[in-house]
């Protein structure tokens, strides 16, 4: 039967308004006809010419007649050939004859037109440059685009940097956006005033004298000019003050002077005198702190600052306004430049949902602007507040609003600068201070300040102990919406040639953690964790200077300069072989490092031994840690030093970072030293904590402060003599009183301890120590040296803790007295070994286990700590002179530190933003966990280190125990109010449920979910839960196959033969017939009739011949098929007295035997088939051989097994006989042996396992698909009626089936989600183990001594396996 083409366009070959574009038009119709072809599943090759000439329509036909016959492809033999001979000569005709010299010559002509994108300019470039046969399109498009642009900054931007096309367009994009934008903002702009008030008693006023600084405008690089009478000047514009084209191009052409009101130019260049403005209109209010007088409002030892007020005076009529980010809230706030403090209406402050929000009392007096009376203020409080992707933490003052006024939320200059919505620019001077030799140097080497450089000729190679068995860490996973931004630092990585892809194995592999970076939240940073590797690598040991060698170098020294080297580890390549260790997994592969990386412990000294070779005929300069030490006794001898430095750098291919480069300073401090034009002298602040240390209170700080003293008590002459009023107050028969004697002897001792006898110089060939101390106040170190097992002090040094570190646990307070103090004394610790005295116990295993599990906290800490090579070692709190230290810290001490001690905090409020599942917010966890009595008593426990169990009845206490456990590894983020166990959100009892639900979106399965819940949270008995959510999911349950297999059911060997009886239908085979087949149970002797049809009207008289011919069995087996359960069936076994026995609807394993020969069966009508044989003659061949062949089961023929004589075929044999007793044990004794070996192999093999399905369980069965659509199990739940070994029936749904017991899937009863826990497996995973722990009515009483850490083992209980149960 014909089929009618589809419709296609034909191809228009003469147009007057497209003749130009045949080729391209051509081209694209061909393709279009190519997906034709395809559609149509056409493949023949002179189909596809005949189809193309149809289509193409007459005009193309004609074309084709005039073509020879080699262009017609008649000459080719093949079909194929000639389909592509003739698309090839009609193409080779449509395509338009092109000159490439003009070609050229157009693409050169072509220039940007005035208000065109360079992007616009790019394209019709790319489309000249298609038909211009360049070689390199990208340089000839890159050039075109230098020489035809109109833009004179990217003009010079493209020719004094190496860039590629794309990073051109990228360039010149952002040079467009910034010229819109800084149009927009200079067509508004605004003129401030900037002044210091310098006598804020007199109500705020101004001086007349007082200067404004005119706003500075940023030049950009391009010369506009006025049209004048056809010439060009480029003279600042008259309405504007800018560089115009015309005046019509002028951003000032519509807009309102401010200062005289008139129409077309701006203020700052108007000529009018100026209109007088009132100091009082101000659109916002100006907030400012200032000293108060000591008859005003508080006395000095109620004030906590004391400060100048300053302000800005706007003079426009609008104020800037930003909304900020703030607990979910978006609140607005004006920006106040002049103000130094963060102002938050009371009202405000209200209205926003804070968690926990705790309002601290101050003494600061706050001022309006040319008020003398303060605002009222509630007091202060600390809080994150973000914009756009930067996010702060500062302090805001709550003000109240009086009746008549509100105070509005003012955001302070210091704030908007770090959230970088300010940004200052100075008024230029036309007398700019002459260039320095170093300002010359940066400028004329700028390459030296860009990118990354990578030293020549070296390459960094680590010595790895082999006895150190490699170790392939577990991946710590990432949380998902963190993993872009991974992609892109990996990116970033291999770009700058840092690390590179991993390909075969390797046996070093660790984890990474993902930080923030400081100041830039939004931006990470990826950290390796080298603590294991570390231990591998050997140190290399190099000769360090001595500290009489350093003084001798910058001892009169007057001018110092400082470089830094940009990135300074990475500038150094690693050698092939010593990259392996530093291989660390991602969720997207392994990575390693090409460059020496962050983390490794001898890194610093590797790095300082390079540069200092670099540098070593360089006199004047000295590398001291990360850093290159430029001096000089004079600006002619230091200048000299720098650029000789400048050279060598450029020569090694260094690069430095600009940013935190300094330049002739006229002193510095090194290694507890200041060098200055005075000449050398010690640095105070090693013996700040000691001066400022306040007096003992009571007798356990006397003790304490004694315990400080003693550690260094050989060096003090008469030591008992000057302690014994102190030691008198010690013993227990004496009141306490602290008198004239004890501060004598207190001065006396604290002189001493700051003494040249006591304190001594830092030798970096000295074996170092560091001994810290926490208290609930503070914390405290001392960093000594040990010389022939005497210790020397270098330095005291204490800090008193912020608000919410004092809420810390004490572990982490400890573990951040170490980071503290290692980063302190940075200058005396990095690049060398050296011990950490604590008095805190776990913290050994902390951090000289890297396997170990910690929180958040200690975690972010433990990745700042990699840079140092220590080991730590426990001291017992008696033997620690930093314990007074750290509790009486040095006050002021902790504004220097305020960033070190927030870097933690930081990265615990970056793992709740990203942890926190999305259709769940931080507050509502925040609210939950305050109401949650299990939490609230782990929070307490965590803070006081109390871990006593609780009597409370509302407390879970499994779950409390479950949490003590893991209290190492457990965090509490005061600002937030929410527990953390490492960097998982620890979910209240409220939310799990919903939690689990979140996680079960989309209807994972039950792996997939515990590993998306584990991904963000945790809770006690988090696997059971998500497995009971699972399980009771019907969706899930209905459309998850399910194929469990039970034991199989050996049927016994009947009595005798002929007994039972399997029936069943085989076919229809392509002549419409089919083979009834019976088989014998005891003999396996096979019956086969030919029908045409299955009925019971033709399957009776089939099976009355056979049973006439062997008789009538007991028992004949079939299944559930429409003859079968036929009426005329049920006569005919009625009549022959036979018991007519079904098996279990669509289970044809029931009836096995006669379902496994129809596949043999089946094999031999194929085969006749691939012979060209009569089937029904192979057929009748095969019962023959078959019949007289021994089965595999019995040993036996099935026609001797049957008749008791052998059958005879084709095949000579001597016959001999067998008494019928001994045939029949025979078959007994193989039937039985071999059904066992199948059992026990079909059992293993399929897992079989015995049904747990009982009557009354709520099931679902499975459905035959309808479509793909259709689910494995019916999703209406039924209820078992009755069960007859494999066979069970279920009701419900309004029907009853009866089906095999894998048919049925059964639904788990919901099980309590605080339940007891079942019993553990040893084999199961650390996330599923929760072991116990004993349980104390009261806290044990504390002991002097911390408790040796004992390996925490499960409390399952042990049994013996079952082989051993006779031993017991």
């Amino acid at each position: 039967m014909a089929t009618a083409l589809p419709t296609f366009d034909k191809f228009v070959v003469f147009s007057s308004s497209t003749e130009h574009t045949v080729g391209q038009r051509w081209k694209k119709w061909l393709k279009r006809f190519e997906v034709l072809l395809t559609a149509m599943n056409i493949t023949d090759g002179a189909r596809k010419q005949a189809l193309l000439l149809h289509y193409a329509g007459e005009e193309v036909f004609d074309i084709f007649e005039s073509f020879s016959a080699a262009q017609k492809g008649e000459d080719e033999g093949n079909a194929d050939d000639s389909y592509a001979k003739v698309k090839t000569s009609l193409s080779t005709y449509f395509e338009p004859k092109k000159n490439v010299e003009f070609e050229v010559f157009k693409f050169r002509q072509m220039k940007q037109e005035p208000g065109e994108t360079v992007d616009n300019f790019c394209t019709r470039l790319r489309l000249l440059a298609a038909t211009c046969d360049f070689t390199n399109t990208d340089r000839e498009l890159k050039s075109q685009i230098l020489q035809g642009c109109t833009s004179t900054r990217l003009r010079r931007r493209g020719l004094r940097d190496e860039m590629e096309l794309e990073n051109l367009l990228k360039t010149a994009r952002s040079l467009e956006i910034s010229d819109v934008q800084a149009t927009e903002m200079e067509a508004d702009e605004a003129v401030n005033a900037v002044y210091r008030n310098k006598h804020p008693q007199q109500g705020g006023r101004r001086s007349n004298t007082q200067s404004q600084q005119q706003p500075f405008q940023e030049n950009r690089g391009q010369t506009w000019s006025h049209q004048h009478g056809g010439t060009t000047s480029s003279r600042p514009c008259a309405w504007c003050g800018g560089h115009c084209r015309s005046r019509t191009s002028c951003p000032a052409r519509d807009k309102q002077c401010r200062s005289c009101s008139k129409m077309g130019h701006f203020a700052k260049v108007c000529r009018s005198k100026p209109q007088g403005r009132s100091n009082a209109s101000h659109d916002a209010r100006m907030i400012n702190t200032r000293a108060d007088s000591p008859s005003q409002h508080s006395s000095d030892s109620e004030r906590s600052e004391s400060e100048y007020a300053y302000g800005v005076s706007s003079v426009t009529s609008k104020t800037p306004k930003v909304n900020l980010q703030m607990y979910g809230e978006s609140v607005p706030f004006f920006i106040d430049t002049g103000a130094s403090v963060n102002i938050l209406d009371d009202d405000v402050f209200r209205k926003i949902n804070a968690p926990a929000l705790k309002i601290k009392p101050t003494s600061t007096n706050i001022f309006a602007y040319g008020s003398s009376q303060p605002l009222k203020v509630r007091g202060t409080f600390e809080t994150t507040v973000s914009y756009k992707k930067t996010r702060v933490t500062t302090t805001f003052f709550v003000v109240q609003s009086t009746p008549h006024a509100r105070c509005g939320n003012l955001l302070s200059a210091k704030t908007a600068q770090e959230l970088e919505l300010l940004h200052y620019t100075f008024a230029t001077s036309t007398s700019a201070p002459p260039q320095t030799v170093a300002d010359h140097l940066v400028e004329d080497t700028h390459q030296l300040f860009e990118g990354m450089g990578k030293l020549k000729d070296v390459k960094v190679k680590f010595y790895v102990d082999e006895s150190v068995q490699p170790t392939a860490q577990p991946h710590r996973r990432i949380p998902f919406h963190l993993r872009k931004k991974v992609e892109a630092e990996l990116k970033r990585l291999e770009q700058l040639d840092v690390i590179e892809k991993v390909d075969g194995p390797t046996p070093w592999v660790s984890p990474i953690v993902v930080a923030p970076k400081p100041k830039k939240p939004e931006e990470i940073r990826i950290c390796v964790d080298m603590r294991l590797p570390n231990q591998a690598i050997k140190r290399t040991r190099h000769i360090m200077p001595t500290i009489d060698d350093i003084l001798s170098k910058l001892n009169q020294a007057t001018v110092f300069s400082k470089l830094d080297l940009n990135s300074g580890y990475h500038q150094l390549e690693l050698d092939e072989e010593s990259r392996n260790i530093t291989t660390f997994s991602t969720h997207v592969g392994l990575r390693r490092y090409k460059r020496l990386n962050f983390g490794v412990t001898s890194a610093a000294e590797i790095f300082q031994n390079h540069i200092a070779e670099l540098l070593t005929d360089i006199s004047g300069s000295l590398n001291t840690s990360d850093d290159i030490l430029i001096y000089g006794k004079s600006q002619e001898e230091h200048d000299q030093a720098l650029k000789r430095v400048f050279d060598r750098l450029l020569e090694k291919n260094l690069t430095l970072n600009k940013g935190k480069c300094e330049f002739n300073k006229d002193q510095i401090e090194f290694y507890g030293f200041i060098f200055g034009k005075t000449g050398v002298s010690p640095d105070p602040k090693k013996v700040t904590a000691i001066q400022n240390m306040k007096t003992p209170t009571n007798v356990k700080e006397v003790r304490s402060f004694l315990g400080l003293t003693n550690y260094v008590s050989r060096f003090i002459a008469d030591y008992a003599n000057i302690t014994k009023p102190l030691r008198d107050l010690t013993k227990s028969n004496v009141e306490w009183t602290w008198g004239p004697d004890q501060e004598a002897a207190f001065n006396r001792l604290k002189t001493e301890l700051t003494g040249v006898k006591t304190m001594s110089y830092f030798n970096p060939n000295l074996e170092t120590e560091v001994l810290v101390d926490a208290s609930p106040f503070g914390i405290g170190a001392v960093l000594t040296q040990r010389d022939k097992h005497m210790s020397h002090i270098i330095s005291y040094a204490s800090r008193a803790l912020t608000d919410v570190e004092s809420r810390y646990s004490q572990t982490e307070r400890e573990a951040l007295a170490v980071v503290w103090a290692c980063e302190h004394y940075h200058l005396y610790l990095f690049g060398h070994h050296f011990t950490v005295l604590s008095d805190h116990k776990p913290l050994e295993g902390i951090y000289n286990k890297p396997t170990s599990r910690t929180s958040s906290r200690i975690e972010r800490w433990n990745l700042r700590l990699q840079a140092y090579d220590f080991t730590l070692k426990y001291r017992p709190g008696s033997d620690n002179p930093a314990d007074y230290l750290s509790r009486h810290p040095t006050e002021n001490a902790n504004a220097t530190t305020r960033h070190e001690s927030k870097v933690a905090d930081e990265y615990i409020s970056f793992l709740l933003s990203h942890t926190v599942p999305k259709a769940m917010t931080l507050q509502e966890i925040t609210e939950a966990t305050k109401t949650d009595p299990t939490l609230k008593a782990v929070t307490r426990a965590l803070k006081s280190g109390q871990w006593c169990t609780p009597h409370d009845f509302d407390i879970d206490i499994t779950s409390f125990n479950i949490f003590k456990t893991v209290r190492d590894e457990l965090s509490f983020s005061d600002e937030h109010n929410v527990l953390l166990r490492s960097s998982r959100i620890v979910i209240p009892r409220s939310l799990q449920s919903r939690a689990i639900d979140i996680a079960h979106e989309g209807h994972q399965g039950m792996v997939k979910t515990k590993q998306l819940v584990r991904e963000k949270v945790w809770f006690p008995h988090i696997d059971r839960l998500v497995e009971t959510k699972v399980q009771s999911c019907l969706a899930c349950l209905s459309t998850t196959p399910d194929h469990p297999a039970e034991p199989l059911k050996m049927t016994s060997l009947p009595d005798r033969p002929w007994s039972e009886v399997s029936i069943d239908f085989c076919g229809p085979f392509p002549s419409g017939e089919y083979l009834l087949v019976a088989i014998d149970a005891y003999s396996r002797f096979p019956e086969v009739e030919i029908l045409t049809s299955t009925s019971a009207k033709a399957t009776v008289p089939k099976l009355d011949a056979i049973f006439a011919r062997h008789g009538v069995p007991d028992i004949v087996k079939s299944d559930n098929g429409p003859p079968f359960n036929s009426h005329d069936f049920a006569q005919f076994a009625d009549y022959l007295g036979f018991q007519h026995r079904k098996v279990t609807p669509l289970w044809p394993q029931a009836n096995g035997g006669v379902e496994r020969f129809m596949s043999t069966i089946k094999k031999t009508v194929q085969a006749a088939q691939v012979e060209k044989k009569a089937w029904k003659q192979e057929l009748y061949r095969f019962l023959r051989n078959y019949r007289a062949t021994p089965h595999s089961t019995t040993g036996v023929s099935p026609a001797e097994a049957l008749f008791n004589r052998k059958m005879k075929i084709k095949l000579p044999e001597i016959s001999k006989k067998t008494s019928p007793t001994k045939l029949d044990k025979k078959i007994r004794l193989q039937d039985e042996v071999n059904k066992k070996k199948m059992k026990e192999y079909a059992d293993v093999k399929r897992r079989a396992t015995e049904p747990d399905i009982q009557v009354g369980d709520p099931v679902l069965v499975r459905q035959r698909p309808e479509n793909k659509l259709c689910p494995h199990y019916s999703p209406t739940p039924m209820k078992v009626t009755s069960r007859k070994g494999s066979m069970v029936t279920a009701d419900g749904g309004g029907r009853k089936v009866t089906r095999n017991s894998s048919f049925f899937k059964k639904i788990p009863l919901q099980m309590p989600p605080h339940a007891e826990p079942p019993e553990v497996s040893p084999d199961a995973e650390p996330e599923d183990v929760e072991p116990t722990v004993p349980q104390f009515d009261t806290c044990p009483p504390e002991s002097p001594e911390p408790p040796p850490d004992l390996p925490r083992r499960s409390s399952r209980v042990r049994r013996l396996p079952q082989y051993l149960q006779d031993y017991e």
